[in-house]
């Protein structure tokens, strides 16, 4: 089978699967596209309970850019769940930490699988009909503000460049660095014998001060042939509450 048919077959059979259990998600109602739904999760190869999670976000992500649906989707791998039988080869304490920022402001405190959609709402990652719920909603309401970005890959490093409509001193500005089509062999622990597969996992995560409409940020550009399966998000996050205010992404060529 060619690589072509795959992806149709994929497409096809990820928009039968959101069909049948009711994820046809609202129209955009703002002109040009600018309402959003940021789906971060928060997961960890070592926790029995987040494999329906992964796979859940997986198909969300597919359906979001099958359909270029502004569902910006995040899977950030937490370490605290990481032990003598198994670590996250993904993981980082910094996820960790941004996870705990949330348990400082919304409902719920720290655990897996858990996810949040626009910084506003958390609850059990595996958890479809809350997701849908609440990206609908998102989906239907109109940005505080916008935030462009492009991509300079010409050198070593992958420079991105933003432009927002509106700096705000009180927010900060967040770009992830995901990539698709992991797959890990868990040997050991919880999940011991299972093969995990992830999509937009975070590699790398910054966060600056929205003190300009413009400005840019600097990532290491993966070392490998197939750019292909990374993008970048970005999105402008309170830094009182953690609501997200506007997002958008890009991927790699």
């Amino acid at each position: 089978m060619n690589k072509e048919k795959r992806i149709k077959i994929l497409i096809l059979s990820t928009a039968l699967w959101l069909f049948s259990t009711g994820f046809i998600f609202a129209q955009d109602k703002q002109a040009g596209g600018d309402s959003f739904a940021v789906v971060e999760l928060f997961v960890s190869e070592g926790c029995s309970d987040c494999p329906p999670a992964d796979e859940f976000l997986s198909k969300l992500t597919n359906y979001a850019r099958s359909s270029n649906k502004r569902i910006y989707t995040l899977s950030f791998q937490v370490d605290y769940w990481n032990n003598s039988e198994w670590a996250d080869p993904f993981s980082s304490p910094l996820f960790t930490q941004r996870q705990q920022q949330y348990a400082n402001v919304l409902p719920g405190g720290v655990y897996i699988p858990e996810m949040i959609i626009n910084g506003k709402e958390a609850f059990v990652g595996s958890d479809e009909g809350k997701a849908k719920q609440y990206i609908d909603h998102y989906l239907s309401n109109p940005p505080e503000n916008n935030v462009t970005l492009n991509l300079d890959q010409s050198g070593n490093d992958l420079k991105v460049n933003y432009t927002v409509a509106h700096q705000n001193g009180n927010s900060v500005i967040n770009f992830a660095l995901v990539e698709r089509g992991l797959v890990s062999q868990v040997t050991d622990g919880e999940n011991g014998g299972r093969t995990l597969k992830h999509d937009n996992v975070v590699r790398e995560f910054k966060t600056i001060d929205l003190n300009n409409v413009k400005g840019s940020i600097v990532f290491p550009k993966p070392q490998e042939n197939d750019l292909t399966r990374y993008s970048v998000i970005a999105f402008i996050q309170s830094k009182r509450d953690m609501a997200i205010s506007a997002a958008t992404g890009i991927d790699l060529k």
